[in-house]
C-alpha cells in the first residue's frame, strides 16, 4: 500500500473477526528499538477514557478486543504483534490507531525498513505498508483501522510526531502523568517493605500491575498513563486483606489446591503455607515424570488429568453458593482472580532462585539426556511450570463454573476449550494443519527477554523449546511452555491476564445462554422460532461465534423445554427465505414472539446489520399480515 490508501478487510479475507498486526523495523547498529501502542478512539477522534491507550504500561483490554503481543521471532529478526477482536470492539469506538514510539533522544530516521502488516484470524496476510520518509519524529502513526457501516477497514497513515509518545497521547485526548525520570516511581498501592525490583526489559518492556491501592489512596490520585518506564516494584509478600475470612483458615487442611485455600485477601503466613504444600505435592509429580514427557510434552496431558478430575468433582456451582452465598457472579470471579493473582506472584518469589545458570546449561543437554532421567535442574524449573499451569486451567474452570457456563472436562471438546481460555489461545490456532501461527498470547511479552543469550543457544537444542516453540510447529507443546517464563517475575500480571481473558470469554457465554433461556421460555411457536432465527444469522451468509453459540442452545433449550427436534433443519445447507415465509404465512394468530426473536438474534453479536435489518423488516410486514 502507499501512504493514505485504504482497503476493505472483508473484500481481503472472510474471516476478518479478528486481526493480527505485526511492525516491524532494522537497525544498521542492530540495537535499535520502538515500543508499539493502539488507541481506541470516539467518532470525534478522541480517545473515550486514558483506559483506550494501550502501550507498555497498559498492554490489555479486559474484554479481549486489544492486546499487545511484545516480540515475537521472525526468521528476520523479530517483529512486534498486536491482536485486535474486531467483533468484541466496543460499540463506541470508530477508529483504532497503530503507532510506536522511540525513548529518549532515539528517533525513527535512525531505522530503518519500518513497515506494518495485517494477517486474517486464520494467519494469512492481507496487506502490508512501508514507511520510507522517517527523520527527526520520535513517535509514529504506522496505520488506522476505521469502520465504514457494517466492515471495518485500513488505511496506511504514515504520520511522524516530535514529541514522542506523549505527544501523541495527549493528541488524541490522554491526560499523561509522566513525572520526572530522577523521580523513583512508587507502587500503585504505595510503599511496600521487601519489595523485589525487576529490571524491565528493554527492548519489549513489560509492567507487573502493582497490588491494588487502598480506596482513599485511590481516590486522592487517579489512575493516569505513564509513558515513562522505570523500575516496577513487585511485592515480594502480598499485603493482609482490611477483612479476614475465618472460615477459609479451616480448609487449608483440606484444600485441593492453592485456588481452592483462602480468600483472595488472604493471610501472608497461610498463603506462603499453602503454596509451600501444593509446591511439595508437585515436585512429586514431576519425579514422576520422564526426560522423555517432558520433551514431548506428554506432562501436560499427564497434570491437566491429575490437576482437574477431583477437583471437578468438588467445586461446583453449588460450592461456591454455600460460600459466597448472596454474592453476584461478577463479584465473586474478581475475587478468585485476584487470589489466583497473588499466589503466582508468592510462588513466582519462591521459584525465582530456579532459574539459574545450571538450568540454562541443563536445559542444552535435556534433549540428549536418558528418557528415565529429569536433571535436578530441569525439575525445579517445571515445578514452577506446572504450578502456574494447574493455577490457570484451575482458575478458568472456577469462572465457568460461577458463570453457569456448563463444561464436561471428559468431553475433549469442552476439555480444549477450557485449555483454550486458560491460556489465552485463539480457537483455530491449534487446529489448522496441526501448526500455531503463534506462541500463546501471554508468553509473547518476554518470549524475547527469556530466550536470549545462552538461553537461546540452550533452547535450540531442546525440541520441547526450541522446534516447537521458537518455530512454532506444535501446539502440544505451545501449552505447557506457557508457564516458562511465568516464572520469571510475571506471574502475578499473566494470571491476571488470563484471569480476565476467562472472565470475558465465559461471562459473554453466559450472556448468550441467559439470551436463549429467555428467547425459549417466551416463544409460542418454538419450532418456526427456530427458522427464523437461523434465517437471521444466515442474512448475510456469515455466523458469528456468538450466533453460533445462540443457536446451539436455542436448539438444545427447544429440545428440552418443548420436545421439538426439528430433522429438516439440522439437515439443511442453505436455507431458503421463501419457505420460511410459506412457515409465517401458514401460521394463525400472533407472532410478536417471532419478531422479538429475530430482533434478539440480529443484536446477539453487536450492531444490526443491513442484511438482517431486510430480514426483519420482510418479517415485520408478514407478521402483521398474518
Amino acid at each position: 500500500m502507499v501512504k493514505g490508501a485504504n482497503a476493505e478487510l472483508a473484500s481481503l479475507s472472510e474471516d476478518v473477526s479478528s486481526v493480527v498486526l505485526s511492525l516491524a523495523w532494522g537497525s544498521a547498529t542492530g540495537d535499535g528499538d520502538a515500543d508499539v501502542s493502539v488507541l481506541l478512539l470516539d467518532a470525534n477522534g478522541k480517545v473515550r477514557n486514558d483506559a483506550d491507550f494501550f502501550f507498555y504500561n497498559n498492554p490489555a483490554a479486559a474484554d479481549g478486543s486489544v492486546q499487545l503481543l511484545g516480540k515475537t521471532p521472525t526468521a528476520d529478526g523479530s517483529e512486534d504483534r498486536i491482536t485486535l477482536d474486531l467483533s468484541a470492539m466496543p460499540s463506541g469506538v470508530e477508529r483504532v490507531v497503530v503507532a510506536a514510539s522511540r525513548y529518549g533522544d532515539a528517533r525513527f530516521g535512525d531505522l530503518d525498513d519500518l513497515r506494518i502488516a495485517i494477517a486474517d484470524r486464520t494467519g494469512e496476510a492481507l496487506l502490508g505498508f512501508s514507511i520510507t520518509d522517517a527523520g527527526v519524529e520520535s513517535a509514529f502513526i504506522f496505520g488506522e483501522l476505521y469502520r465504514r457501516g457494517e466492515e471495518w477497514k485500513f488505511r496506511a497513515v504514515g504520520q511522524g510526531y516530535e514529541t514522542g509518545l506523549a505527544g501523541l497521547a495527549t493528541d488524541f485526548g490522554i491526560d499523561m502523568d509522566d513525572a520526572s525520570e530522577d523521580e523513583p516511581e512508587e507502587p500503585v498501592g504505595g510503599a511496600e517493605p521487601s519489595a523485589v525490583v525487576v529490571e524491565a526489559p528493554a527492548e519489549s518492556p513489560v509492567t507487573v500491575p502493582a497490588q491494588a491501592a487502598a480506596p482513599e489512596a485511590a481516590a486522592a490520585r487517579p489512575w493516569r498513563p505513564r509513558t515513562a518506564k522505570k523500575k516496577v516494584t513487585l511485592p515480594q509478600t502480598p499485603r493482609k486483606s482490611l477483612a479476614e475470612n475465618d472460615a477459609w483458615r479451616e480448609e487449608l487442611a483440606m484444600t485441593e489446591g492453592p485456588i481452592d485455600a483462602v480468600d483472595a485477601g488472604g493471610d501472608d503466613d497461610a498463603d506462603r503455607k499453602v503454596v509451600e504444600h501444593e509446591r511439595t505435592e508437585l515436585k512429586e509429580f514431576i519425579k514422576g515424570l520422564s526426560a522423555d514427557d517432558i520433551k514431548s510434552g506428554n506432562w501436560f496431558t499427564k497434570l491437566s488429568a491429575q490437576a482437574m478430575s477431583s477437583y471437578t468433582k468438588k467445586v461446583d456451582w453449588q460450592y461456591f453458593q454455600e460460600r459466597y452465598e448472596g454474592v453476584p457472579a461478577d463479584a465473586i470471579v474478581d475475587q478468585r482472580i485476584k487470589m489466583a493473582a497473588r499466589y503466582a506472584a508468592l510462588e513466582g518469589g519462591l521459584s525465582a532462585g530456579a532459574y539459574s545458570a545450571a538450568v540454562v546449561a541443563t536445559l542444552g543437554s535435556l534433549g540428549g539426556a536418558a528418557t528415565a532421567t529429569v536433571p535436578a535442574a530441569v525439575a525445579t524449573m517445571m515445578v514452577d511450570v506446572a504450578f502456574i499451569t494447574r493455577l490457570q486451567l484451575r482458575l478458568a474452570y472456577d469462572v465457568a463454573v460461577l458463570y453457569r457456563v456448563p463444561l464436561d472436562l471428559s468431553d475433549p471438546d469442552d476439555m480444549w476449550k477450557l485449555i483454550r481460555v486458560a491460556f489465552t489461545i485463539k480457537s483455530g490456532e491449534a487446529v489448522r494443519e496441526g501448526v500455531v501461527k503463534a506462541v500463546p498470547a501471554i508468553v509473547r511479552p518476554v518470549i524475547k527477554r527469556f530466550y536470549s543469550g545462552g538461553v537461546l543457544s540452550a533452547a535450540k537444542g531442546l525440541p520441547v523449546v526450541g522446534k516447537y516453540l521458537l518455530q512454532k510447529n506444535v501446539i502440544k507443546i505451545g501449552i505447557p511452555v506457557v508457564g516458562v517464563p511465568l516464572a520469571v517475575v510475571l506471574n502475578r500480571y499473566t494470571t491476571l491476564l488470563a484471569g480476565r481473558h476467562a472472565q470475558a470469554v465465559f461471562r459473554n457465554e453466559a450472556r448468550v445462554i441467559e439470551l436463549a433461556e429467555g428467547m425459549s421460555k417466551r416463544s409460542q411457536h418454538p419450532q418456526l422460532m427456530l427458522w427464523v432465527a437461523w434465517l437471521v444469522i444466515m442474512a448475510n451468509h456469515k455466523i458469528a461465534d456468538d450466533e453460533a453459540l445462540l443457536m446451539r442452545h436455542l436448539v438444545r433449550l427447544v429440545r428440552e423445554q418443548h420436545q421439538v427436534v426439528d430433522r429438516q433443519l439440522a439437515d439443511l445447507v442453505d436455507i431458503d427465505p421463501a419457505e420460511v415465509w410459506e412457515r409465517i404465512d401458514a401460521e394463525p394468530g400472533n407472532l410478536s414472539d417471532i419478531l422479538d426473536v429475530a430482533d434478539r438474534v440480529a443484536t446477539v453479536d453487536g450492531a444490526v446489520n443491513a442484511h438482517e435489518r431486510a430480514v426483519i423488516s420482510e418479517l415485520r410486514d408478514r407478521c402483521r399480515r398474518a
